[in-house]
Protein backbone atom coordinates (compact mmCIF):
# COMPACT_ATOMS: atom_id res chain seq x y z
CA UNK A 1 0.00 0.00 0.00
CA UNK A 2 2.87 2.74 0.54
CA UNK A 3 4.49 1.63 -2.35
CA UNK A 4 1.62 2.15 -4.50
CA UNK A 5 1.01 5.70 -3.00
CA UNK A 6 4.45 6.85 -3.49
CA UNK A 7 4.38 4.97 -6.97
CA UNK A 8 1.17 7.37 -7.62
CA UNK A 9 2.45 10.69 -6.35
CA UNK A 10 6.02 9.65 -8.79
CA UNK A 11 3.35 9.08 -11.26
CA UNK A 12 1.41 12.20 -10.90
CA UNK A 13 4.54 14.01 -10.23
CA UNK A 14 6.70 13.28 -12.74
CA UNK A 15 5.62 13.88 -16.22
CA UNK A 16 4.93 17.46 -14.95
CA UNK A 17 9.13 17.38 -14.15
CA UNK A 18 9.87 16.13 -17.21
CA UNK A 19 7.58 18.66 -19.30
CA UNK A 20 9.23 21.41 -17.43
CA UNK A 21 12.59 20.67 -18.14
CA UNK A 22 11.82 20.03 -21.72
CA UNK A 23 10.46 23.40 -21.68
CA UNK A 24 14.02 24.87 -20.21
CA UNK A 25 15.64 22.64 -23.40
CA UNK A 26 13.82 24.42 -25.92
CA UNK A 27 14.53 28.05 -24.39
CA UNK A 28 18.27 27.11 -24.00
CA UNK A 29 17.88 25.90 -27.44
CA UNK A 30 16.57 28.92 -28.86
CA UNK A 31 18.84 31.21 -27.07
CA UNK A 32 21.54 28.97 -27.84
CA UNK A 33 20.99 28.85 -31.57
CA UNK A 34 19.28 31.81 -32.74
CA UNK A 35 22.40 33.52 -33.70
CA UNK A 36 24.15 30.97 -35.34
CA UNK A 37 21.95 27.57 -36.06
CA UNK A 38 23.30 24.67 -36.57
CA UNK A 39 23.68 22.01 -39.33
CA UNK A 40 22.63 18.94 -36.73
CA UNK A 41 20.08 19.15 -33.98
CA UNK A 42 21.87 19.47 -30.75
CA UNK A 43 21.93 17.32 -26.93
CA UNK A 44 19.14 19.39 -26.06
CA UNK A 45 16.74 17.72 -28.75
CA UNK A 46 17.98 14.57 -27.94
CA UNK A 47 17.25 14.65 -24.39
CA UNK A 48 13.78 16.85 -25.21
CA UNK A 49 12.71 13.45 -27.56
CA UNK A 50 13.44 11.29 -24.83
CA UNK A 51 11.42 13.00 -21.97
CA UNK A 52 8.60 13.85 -24.11
CA UNK A 53 8.16 9.66 -25.17
CA UNK A 54 9.30 8.48 -21.77
CA UNK A 55 6.68 10.46 -20.11
CA UNK A 56 3.52 9.21 -22.05
CA UNK A 57 3.97 5.29 -20.31
CA UNK A 58 4.38 7.37 -16.81
CA UNK A 59 0.93 9.04 -17.86
CA UNK A 60 -0.76 5.98 -18.58
CA UNK A 61 0.48 4.40 -15.43
CA UNK A 62 -0.78 7.22 -13.07
CA UNK A 63 -4.12 6.62 -15.19
CA UNK A 64 -4.50 3.17 -14.35
CA UNK A 65 -3.52 2.45 -11.48
CA UNK A 66 -4.21 3.79 -7.36
CA UNK A 67 -7.48 3.67 -5.68
CA UNK A 68 -8.85 7.24 -6.62
CA UNK A 69 -11.44 8.07 -9.10
CA UNK A 70 -10.51 9.44 -12.22
CA UNK A 71 -12.23 12.60 -11.17
CA UNK A 72 -9.75 13.18 -8.42
CA UNK A 73 -6.70 12.15 -11.09
CA UNK A 74 -8.28 15.20 -13.88
CA UNK A 75 -6.13 17.94 -12.68
CA UNK A 76 -3.39 15.90 -12.43
CA UNK A 77 -3.73 14.61 -15.46
CA UNK A 78 -4.74 17.95 -16.95
CA UNK A 79 -1.82 19.38 -16.03
CA UNK A 80 0.53 17.05 -17.26
CA UNK A 81 -1.08 17.07 -20.72
CA UNK A 82 -1.24 20.99 -20.62
CA UNK A 83 2.49 21.20 -20.03
CA UNK A 84 3.59 18.41 -22.70
CA UNK A 85 1.40 20.07 -25.63
CA UNK A 86 3.25 23.90 -24.28
CA UNK A 87 6.68 21.78 -24.65
CA UNK A 88 5.76 20.96 -27.62
CA UNK A 89 4.17 23.87 -28.88
CA UNK A 90 7.37 25.65 -27.73
CA UNK A 91 9.30 23.42 -30.25
CA UNK A 92 7.14 24.89 -33.29
CA UNK A 93 7.00 28.18 -32.27
CA UNK A 94 10.83 28.79 -31.89
CA UNK A 95 11.52 26.26 -34.84
CA UNK A 96 13.28 24.60 -33.37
Amino acid sequence: MIWSSKLMRFCGFAPIAMSLICLALVFEGAIEFRSHPQADEGWQAHIFQILMVTQLPIIFAFLVMGSHSLKQKLPTLGLQFLLWAVALGAVRFFSL
